[in-house]
């Protein structure tokens, strides 16, 4: 796991310093969220903390609506109010976002990894493994292929 040191070379510049595997990708840097490693009980996502995640799934409206479970009509609205998610959906995406940080290290690059995710595969019955993402049923088919690379099966 990570761990994060602070150096302190001038009382205007302290250094950090993040070394090891990183839990997570995208939520790393929320305090609020990660906490040594693991999330706390309770833990909740802003939805302006999602964009950049999503952005990186090229998910559109419907797809981050379809995520969220509302109309895509909402979104605007939680946008503009910054709306605190769910507990449930808070956990689907973290969840994500650890299949992300996986996928990343297996494939070195985060281009690398989009490019998989982004293209059929025929061990997931030919759909893509962005796609299964949407659904939290289908998140550990995602992780397991992405084991079975790490372990030296071609998918």
């Amino acid at each position: 796991m990570s761990q994060t040191w602070k150096i302190r070379f001038s009382a205007d510049n302290p250094e950090v310093i993040e070394t090891g595997i990183r839990p997570y990708h995208f939520f790393q840097a929320s305090p609020a969220i990660v906490n040594e490693s693991r999330v706390p009980y309770g833990a909740v996502l802003d939805f302006h903390e999602t964009g950049q995640f999503f952005d990186y799934l090229d998910f559109t409206t419907s797809d981050i609506a379809e995520v969220m479970e509302v109309d895509p009509s909402t979104l605007f609205r939680w946008k503009k109010e910054d709306r605190k998610l769910s507990k449930s959906l808070t956990k689907n995406l973290l969840e994500m976002d650890q299949i992300i940080a996986k996928g990343i290290r297996i494939f070195g690059t985060e281009e690398l990894l989009s490019q998989w995710l982004h293209t059929p595969n025929t061990a997931l019955g030919d759909q893509k493994p962005a796609h299964l993402l949407k659904n939290p049923y289908q998140i550990s088919l995602v992780d397991q292929a992405l084991e079975a690379i790490s372990w030296g099966n071609i998918l």
